[in-house]
């Protein structure tokens, strides 16, 4: 997620990347990024964008964004490589939280539009492909077709709302986040399920 804007992020999980991909995954980071005071940055905070603080020794660094490179775990110390400059810096942490850097706020933008993105859901839906988008719609109108089948239901007043709530609370988002998982995309011209090349896509993620 180096430098990756919200934008950017937003355009790749519509195009189909992959947040599952690559180790450790886009979602792994943004769950690190996004937890980060409750965990040991020691642990996975290498490749993390940070940004600078309260740095006495070079305040002129102070505010600038770098790129977690190495963690020791028995010094507490971060080697944060910040552009322009020949050397790692080597910045210590405190308690929890690093005394001298933090997630960047994009970066952290960035993991939270992730962890959204991995369950359908109303608000996520403008985060997933078309082609999962257009199934999503499919597969809730034929939610709502089972739940207002007045052979199936005649005798229970009341029971479609019930399911049709249970189906897109609990049907839809299961489904739509197995294709998003699996990369499957509708072919235009036929209707066939198809496997995409999404590499690219999620490498970036």
């Amino acid at each position: 997620m180096n430098a990756l804007t919200v934008d950017r992020a937003r355009a790749l999980l519509r195009g189909g990347a992959d947040p599952l991909a690559g180790a450790p995954s886009a979602l792994e980071r943004a769950r690190v990024l996004c937890s980060w005071s409750e965990s040991d940055p020691t642990v996975a905070a290498v490749g993390s964008t940070v940004a600078v603080h309260s740095l006495v020794s070079r305040p002129s660094m102070n505010g600038k964004v770098g790129v977690v490179v190495s963690a020791n775990a028995s010094t507490g110390r971060f080697g944060v490589r910040v552009a322009g400059e020949a050397k790692a810096l080597a910045l210590r942490r405190a308690m929890q939280w690093p005394a001298n850097l933090q997630p960047a706020a994009e970066a952290v933008e960035v993991g939270r539009l992730i962890l959204k993105a991995t369950e359908w859901s109303p608000q996520s839906h403008e985060l997933f492909p078309e082609p999962a988008r257009k199934c999503a719609v499919e597969v809730m109108r034929l939610g709502y077709l089972i739940a207002w089948d007045e052979e199936r239901f005649d005798s229970r007043e009341g029971a479609a709302p019930e399911l049709a709530d249970v189906w897109r609370g609990f049907v839809l988002p299961r489904f739509a986040s197995r294709l998003r998982v699996a990369r499957l995309r509708v072919d235009e011209v036929d209707g066939t399920l198809e496997r995409p090349n999404a590499a690219r896509l999620a490498a970036e993620l």
